[in-house]
């Protein structure tokens, strides 16, 4: 073999190591590839798995956050929405959750708005990432003291009068009670907490209970911080309905005859002050929905005297569209005439002056919730449950059932 053969079998030799080299390089490119195709398809699918199951804890911590909010305060329940999505949305560093509430009745079948103090199911979809997952949840009141049935109720000491005062329902109060002359009153006195008693003994004997504790009832800037958030009154201040009286309400003064209407949703009115006297009369338009007058500011001095008050729809006929008055200031309320309410009135600002005069002789259907009261006239009373409920609620509200989910999301 000369040298020349040599060489060109030492090439052919050469190439075809190279050749599979490069066939081996190829493989292993593919098999690297291929790695990293799983790895990247496992990681996806890792990442889906674990957004699903996050997505359950994010509903199921809808379900505790509604829950809870409506232990403290019912009346902030979020109830199913009618128009568009039907339920609240939040946001968590953990995920979102859209909640809502619904009637359980005890036919079966479910209805809305949700009734306070009724059984209910709390539905709640959580999402992480583009996964969503819905559960609801049947959930029962439970109470959490002594039944309440306040037509009226003082923080402060407090005084009732008026041989023809008619008061049909419970009296609580936290501190010390006068009765003078000999008002009927169909239901019991409630001392709540260690230093409620009577002042003096009454003429006549009424029923009484003494419960151990203290009723607690949020100030009117909590109510408004719950309903608005931290701006609270500031916010309604700004951004409130007083267009739609009849006639608008200028200034955030209110006098004179003036009916406040309500609209889907609930409206919402900011005054300073009111004053209706003489002839004057306030009416209340809620056929379309619920109302609600702030008076503010916290603190402030602006004066409240009201006569009348009557509304379109009652609240034992539709208690979704109560009418609410909420006093943040610190003059003392005048409710006074001979006309109907058909009103819850709050004023508690954890303050001495503040104290409701009933004067004349009206007729208040619903609940008046105040720092102290007094009497100079005679009204009649009748006790509407629904409109306020104390620090803690009267009931705290809990699962009656376990969790189910839902094929469909909301």
């Amino acid at each position: 073999m000369n040298a020349l053969e040599r060489k060109t079998i030492f090439q052919r030799r050469h190439g075809a190591i190279l050749l599979n080299v490069l066939v081996f390089m190829i493989v292993i490119s593919i098999m690297i590839a291929g790695m990293a195709l799983l790895i990247v398809s496992d990681d996806s699918i890792g990442r889906v798995e674990s957004n699903y199951a996050l997505s359950l804890g994010a509903a199921e911590a809808g379900i505790n956050y509604e829950l809870r909010k409506i232990s403290d305060d019912a009346t902030t329940a979020d109830q199913k929405q009618l128009i568009g999505a039907p339920g609240i949305s939040y946001t968590t560093p953990a995920g979102t959750f859209s909640v809502y509430v619904t009637q359980r009745n005890s036919d079966g079948s479910e209805t809305t708005p949700w009734v306070p103090g009724q059984n209910l199911w709390v539905y709640s979809t959580g999402g992480v990432g583009n996964l969503k997952r819905t559960v609801k949840v049947a959930a029962v009141p439970i109470s959490t003291g002594p039944p309440m049935n306040y037509a009226i109720f003082g923080g402060a000491a407090s005084a009732v009068s008026g041989t023809t005062t008619v008061v049909n329902g419970d009296i609580g109060t936290n501190s010390l009670l006068t009765v003078g002359g000999q008002p009927t009153i169909n239901g019991h006195i409630m001392f709540d907490g260690p230093l409620a008693n009577w002042l003096s003994l009454p003429v006549l004997s009424y029923p009484f209970t003494h419960n151990p504790n203290p009723v607690v009832w949020p100030t009117v800037e909590a109510m408004a911080i719950t309903a608005f958030g931290s701006q609270g009154l500031g916010y309604v201040a700004a951004h409130n309905d007083n267009a739609l009286a009849i006639p608008p309400v200028v200034g955030n003064v209110g006098t004179g005859n003036r009916t406040f209407v309500g609209k889907p949703g609930g409206a919402n009115y900011y005054l300073t002050s009111l004053s209706v006297s003489g002839q004057a009369q306030v009416s209340f338009d809620n056929a379309n929905g619920p109302i609600t007058v702030w008076v503010g500011p916290s603190g402030g001095s602006g004066s409240f005297s009201i006569q009348g008050g009557t509304a379109a729809v009652k609240m034992a006929q539709d208690p979704t569209k109560a009418v609410r008055i909420y006093l943040a200031t610190i003059s003392n309320p005048v409710i006074s005439g001979g006309a109907e309410m058909d009103a819850g009135i709050y004023n508690v600002n954890n303050a001495a002056t503040g104290a409701v005069t009933f004067s004349g002789h009206p007729t208040i259907d619903g609940m008046v919730i105040t720092n102290s009261f007094s009497f100079s006239g005679n009204p009649i009373i009748n006790s509407v449950q629904g409109y306020f409920f104390p620090t803690g609620g009267q009931y705290y509200y809990a699962c009656a059932l376990p969790w189910q989910e839902l094929s469909q999301v909301f």
